[in-house]
């Protein structure tokens, strides 16, 4: 097939000479597959351009319509990639080289346009279709560098200095946020340079987060309309900005700062953009359908609704800390035992929290949950002295748990930080704001720790930044009269308590912490158990208090770390 096209286009006129003749030679390619479609245009445009010919309009309007044309089999070979993951691998370098060489051609080819565009010499012939060329050269940008996220891969230097350079030419020539629509064959979009850049800039942030292919390009494709959100400025505010972009460098987006300022330094903050993921989901989680929030028609609303929280708790993260400098990291070689998911961490620090007070000879009881207890406490709001009684009679036993832990190297370590390397491939759970727990020896406490920086080393090992958030953390059960008095208790007749179905129990952590120079006390929950000003009674070693949910310092996808306002002691 590709032959016999071949031999048809070969006989027609140069495509690139005029749009009717790139209309022309395009006509017979209607029938062919998409890959055969890039193979021809990607042919055109690279021997046409390699005999270094004579830039005029028409050549120019001929290569924007060829563009506009290829660019449904050109997405078609892009979600071949995408959409098949664990493809062989000499399938998947095949279509990496086809995609790649497709997108530097087509760079190339612009290229010379833009060079031409600010020679001393140049006239203005090109004025009006420029903004198509530098548009359409940032996202093509964009795309090489989202292709490497997809191996985790580095962005080459030189791609964030031409995307740095196009963004500041366009700026200079006056036309960085003129709208118009950037390809017509595949969407009805209003886009600009600045959009493309941004998006660009955007997606780096989220580079180094562990997401798969599929959760990447979704959220590509998600910036694509909420670029608008987003907005470049030449002034930086401490209260407003959060990101900037150093037109003259070599590197994607960094934290902003008072240090980075000066003429070529563009600004933005995410506020209006965390806003907008927290209406998306409130609205998925609603019932709303993706298709109607437009965040794609193929897309299941639990995988989005799961990426969604994750983008939600990274950015706000990153606005929480974009003024926090780093804390200066010392060389080191240890392993570490490493758990994630709050439910883990509670199981281990409970057995931590009874293992050291029986060495310290206190009480046993503590934190034993006996389902006497966890009756009572549902059927009369406390433990009865009946129940009290036979717990007491029965001698405390800790309940060894099986090895249930990864190990971790540890690389470095700081004042509140640790630095790990860790297998890829039986790490791919995670992200960014993933809530874990760290014991550098099995006589030592679990740490509570959250994961911060990813970035990938090699094919089978990632880097992880562990920011520690409590050395010495203590479980607690909590109670609420409110929310227990509109739960119902299943009955089963397969139950193994006698009938009765008992409800998980709600557990947290509480973690000592400081705000501002000052204790506080603070506890990590599940996030559904959160509501502001809630009131539970919390079971800490031996005593009971009620309290009050307060501030919220952080949010991941399934917990929530808040301030408590101690009400009272219950005795």
């Amino acid at each position: 097939m590709l032959d016999r096209l071949s031999s048809i286009l070969n006989r027609q006129k140069v495509p690139l000479a005029n749009v009717k003749a790139a209309q022309s030679w395009w006509k017979p390619l209607d029938e062919a597959d998409p890959g055969s479609q890039l193979q021809m245009v990607h042919a055109a445009v690279s021997g046409f351009f390699s005999k270094t010919p004579s830039l005029s309009h028409d050549v120019l309007s001929s290569l924007l319509w060829l563009d506009n044309a290829v660019q449904p089999a050109f997405e078609s070979v892009c979600f071949q990639y995408i959409s098949n993951p664990r493809m062989p691998k000499e399938i998947e370098q095949k279509l990496w080289a086809t995609i790649h060489s497709f997108v530097q051609i087509m760079l190339d080819a612009y290229g010379q346009y833009v060079q031409a565009c600010g020679h001393e010499n140049s006239n203005n012939a090109f004025n009006v279709e420029m903004p198509q060329v530098f548009a359409r050269s940032l996202r093509y940008i964009a795309t090489l560098a989202k292709w490497h996220y997809f191996r985790f891969e580095k962005v080459p230097a030189k791609l964030w200095t031409s995307a740095n350079k196009y963004y500041r030419l366009a700026e200079i020539e006056g036309f960085d946020c003129n709208p118009f629509i950037l390809y017509p064959s595949i969407s009805q979009q209003v886009s600009s340079c600045a959009d493309e850049y941004i998006q660009m800039l955007m997606l780096a942030t989220v580079s180094s987060n562990n997401l798969s292919i599929l959760q990447m390009n979704s959220v590509d494709q998600w910036l694509d309309r909420w670029s608008p959100l987003l907005q470049l400025s030449r002034q930086y505010r401490s209260d407003q900005h959060h990101y900037v972009a150093d037109l003259q460098g070599s590197c994607g987006p960094q934290k902003a700062s008072t240090v980075t300022n000066g003429e070529l330094y563009r600004y933005w903050g995410i506020d209006e953009l965390v806003r907008h993921v927290r209406e998306m989901l409130a609205k998925l989680e609603a019932g709303a359908t993706t298709k109607a929030l437009e965040l794609g028609e193929t897309s299941s609303p639990t995988g989005a609704i799961e990426l969604l929280k994750h983008l939600e708790s990274f950015w706000t993260m990153s606005m929480r800390n974009h003024q926090i400098q780093r804390m200066e990291r010392f060389k080191v070689n240890k392993a570490a035992s490493v758990i994630h998911g709050l439910d883990a961490l509670c199981s281990h620090v409970r057995e931590d929290n009874d293992r050291f007070r029986k060495d310290n000879g206190a009480g046993s009881d503590t934190f034993k949950v006996d389902v006497d207890e966890v009756l009572d406490m549902r059927l009369y709001g406390f433990v009865s002295n009946r129940t009290r009684a036979k717990l007491a009679q029965n001698p405390y036993t800790v309940q060894v748990k099986q090895h249930d832990w990864q190990t971790w190297i540890i690389d470095n370590e700081s004042a509140n930080g640790l630095g790990a390397i860790l297998n890829y491939r039986t790490n791919e759970w995670v992200r960014p704001g993933r809530l874990i727990g760290v014991r550098l020896n099995d006589n030592e406490h679990w740490q509570v720790g959250a994961l911060r920086r990813l970035s990938r080393m090699n094919d089978e090992e990632l880097y992880a930044g562990i920011q520690i958030l409590a050395s010495a953390p203590v479980t607690v059960t909590m109670h609420s009269e409110e929310l227990d008095r509109t739960e119902s208790m299943s009955v089963s007749d397969s139950s193994i308590y006698g009938g009765i179905d008992l409800p998980s129990m709600r557990m947290g952590l509480y973690l000592p912490h400081k705000v501002g120079g000052a204790n506080v006390n603070t506890l990590i929950i599940r996030a559904a158990d959160y509501s502001p000003g809630r009131v539970y009674q919390v079971h800490a070693r031996d005593k009971t208090f009620s309290v009050s949910l307060g501030k919220v310092l952080e949010k991941g996808v399934e917990w929530t770390w808040l301030t408590v306002n101690v009400l009272r002691q219950n005795t």
